[in-house]
C-alpha cells in the first residue's frame, strides 16, 4: 500500500487515459446522483452502453479527499490479503502463503494496469478471487450466502464477468475427467451463478445484442487498431509479459495439483487459466488483460511449489537448508518482481503537461469546442477540459470510429493543408492539441502544414483554425 501511494501521490493527475474516462463518471454521478447514460462530449456525443457499480461505490465515497487516489490502492493492495487466503487454503502452510502473498503485492503487469489509475480490472480481479475463495470453502454459509452476493453484483461491474462463467464451466469439466467428486450443494450453485451473470449480462447488453449481433463482442474497434489489442497468441511474448517465477512456480504448482495431488483450488484456477486462455484463443479478451488474469491465476498456484520445497527440506537430509530457503525466495521475488515493479512504476506517463494545458483549453476556449487530439488522449481531454472530442477509447455505439482514427491521424501525419482542413472540418474541430506526447507518437516537431493564414498558436502546443 506504501509502494501504491507513494507514486500514486507524486504526481497529481493519473497515469493512465482511461481513469479520465471513469473520473467523468465518477463525477457525473456525485452530482446527479444517477448514472450517466449519455455522453455529450465523447464523439461529440454518443449514448454509454457500461455497467456503473463500481462508479458508484467510488462516487459514494467521492467526499473523502484524495479518495480517488486511495480506494484504488486500497483494493489493489487488497489483493494480498485475499491471495494469501486462497494459498493458506491450498497449503495449509504460513510461510509459503506469506510468500505467495509477497509475490502476488509486485506484480509488473499489475502494476502497469493499476498504479495510481482509477483501474476497473484490479477492482473485478478482487471480486472475482474472493468468488473463487468462497467457492473453495462453499459449505460454509457465509461464504455460500457471500458467493451469491458476489454473483449478482459481478456482472454489475464489467462485462468481463464472463470469464468467470467460462472458468465455473471448465472447473466443471477438469473435476469430471479428474474424477474429482463435486457435491450437489457446490454444483447447485456453480449452475446458479452461471445462469445469473449471463442473464444479467443479458439484461444489460440486450438491446446491443438485438441491434449488432455477436459483433458487439468486440466494441467497434477500429480494423486497424483490432490487431494491436488482439494479438495472435505469441508463447513467448506471453512469458515474457508474465515472468519467470510465476511461470516456473506457478506452471510447478498446476502439475503437482492436476497429476500428483489432484487437489480441488488448483483444478479450480487451472480451469480459470484455460477459459482465460480460451477467450485469448479466441480474441474476446486483450493480449495484456489476458496475461493480466494468467499472471494472478499462476501466482496463487505458484503457493503450492513452494510449500513442496519446504516439505521437501523436511524429509530429506537438506533440512538444515530450510531457514535459507525463506531467505533465497525472497531475494527471488524483490529482484524477479519488486525491483521490475519498481521500474515500471517509474516509467508510467502522469499526463501533468497534458492536463495543464487543458485546463488552459477550459477556460480560453467555446463551451461546445471540439478539440482535436490523439486516441490516447481522449478521455483526458473530456474529462479534464470539458471539451468535445473527435475521438477516444470507448469505441462501443461509437460512429464511424476507423475513420474517425485514420482521420486524427492524417492531420497529424499530412503534409497537405487542405487534407487537414477537410479532415478537420468534418467533425467540426476548432481547435488542435500538439504537446511532446503527439510529437513522440507521431515523430514530429510541430505540424508541416502551419501557416499564419489559416492556424494561429493560441498557446504552446495549442492551435486555433481560423480559415
Amino acid at each position: 500500500l506504501i509502494f501504491r501511494l507513494y507514486f500514486a501521490f507524486s504526481t497529481s493527475g493519473f497515469s493512465g487515459d482511461e481513469s479520465y474516462f471513469h473520473l467523468r463518471i465518477i463525477d457525473y454521478i456525485a452530482e446527479h446522483k444517477l448514472p450517466m447514460f449519455y455522453d455529450s462530449l465523447s464523439y461529440g456525443g454518443k449514448v454509454i452502453y457500461y455497467p456503473q457499480l463500481f462508479h458508484i461505490l467510488l462516487a459514494i465515497f467521492s467526499f473523502i479527499p484524495y479518495a480517488l487516489k486511495i480506494i484504488p490502492a486500497l483494493v489493489s493492495a487488497g489483493l494480498v490479503v485475499i491471495v494469501y487466503l486462497i494459498a493458506k487454503k491450498i497449503t495449509n502452510n504460513d510461510n509459503s502463503s506469506l510468500l505467495t502473498a509477497f509475490l502476488a503485492a509486485f506484480i509488473p503487469i499489475e502494476i502497469k494496469n493499476s498504479l495510481n489509475q482509477i483501474s476497473i480490472y484490479s477492482f473485478i480481479i478482487t471480486v472475482m478471487l474472493i468468488l473463487y475463495l468462497c467457492l473453495i470453502n462453499l459449505e460454509n454459509k457465509k461464504y455460500f450466502n457471500l458467493f451469491l452476493i458476489l454473483s449478482f453484483l459481478l456482472p454489475l461491474i464489467h462485462p468481463i464477468s464472463f470469464l468467470f462463467t467460462f472458468s465455473l464451466i471448465f472447473y466443471l469439466i477438469l473435476s469430471n475427467t479428474e474424477s474429482l467428486y463435486i457435491s450437489k450443494y457446490r454444483r447447485e450453485a456453480i449452475i446458479f451463478s452461471f445462469f445469473l451473470i449471463l442473464l444479467i449480462n443479458f439484461l444489460i447488453y440486450k438491446n446491443l445484442f438485438l441491434q449488432y449481433g455477436m459483433n458487439i463482442i468486440w466494441q467497434n474497434i477500429p480494423e486497424s487498431l483490432f490487431q494491436i489489442y488482439f494479438k495472435n497468441l505469441n508463447v513467448l511474448e506471453i512469458i515474457y509479459l508474465i515472468g519467470a517465477l510465476p511461470i516456473i512456480l506457478g506452471g510447478l504448482g498446476i502439475f503437482l495439483g492436476l497429476h500428483k495431488e489432484k487437489d480441488d483450488p488448483i483444478i479450480l484456477l487451472a480451469a480459470a487459466m484455460l477459459a482465460t486462455l480460451f477467450l485469448l484463443s479466441i480474441k474476446i479478451l486483450t493480449l495484456e488483460i489476458g496475461v493480466l488474469f494468467l499472471t494472478i491465476f499462476l501466482v496463487i498456484t505458484s503457493s503450492l511449489s513452494i510449500s513442496k520445497i519446504y516439505n521437501y527440506l523436511d524429509l530429506t537430509k537438506f533440512s538444515y537448508f530450510k531457514k535459507y530457503a525463506t531467505s533465497i525466495l525472497i531475494l527471488l521475488i524483490i529482484g524477479l518482481a519488486l525491483v521490475p515493479s519498481y521500474f515500471v512504476a517509474k516509467s508510467l506517463p502522469n499526463y501533468s503537461e497534458e492536463i495543464k494545458t487543458f485546463q488552459w483549453i477550459k477556460g480560453n476556449t467555446e463551451e461546445n469546442a471540439t478539440i482535436l487530439v490523439p486516441l490516447e488522449l481522449g478521455n483526458t481531454l473530456t474529462s479534464v477540459s470539458e471539451r468535445k472530442n473527435v475521438l477516444d477509447s470507448n469505441f462501443l455505439l461509437a460512429r464511424n470510429t476507423q475513420e474517425r482514427y485514420g482521420d486524427v491521424n492524417r492531420v497529424y501525419n499530412t503534409f497537405s493543408k487542405i487534407i487537414a482542413l477537410e479532415s478537420l472540418r468534418k467533425y467540426n474541430a476548432k481547435y488542435i492539441y500538439i504537446g511532446d506526447y503527439v510529437k513522440d507518437k507521431y515523430n514530429i516537431t510541430k505540424l508541416r502544414y502551419l501557416d499564419k493564414k489559416c492556424f494561429e498558436e493560441i498557446k504552446n502546443d495549442v492551435y486555433k483554425v481560423v480559415c
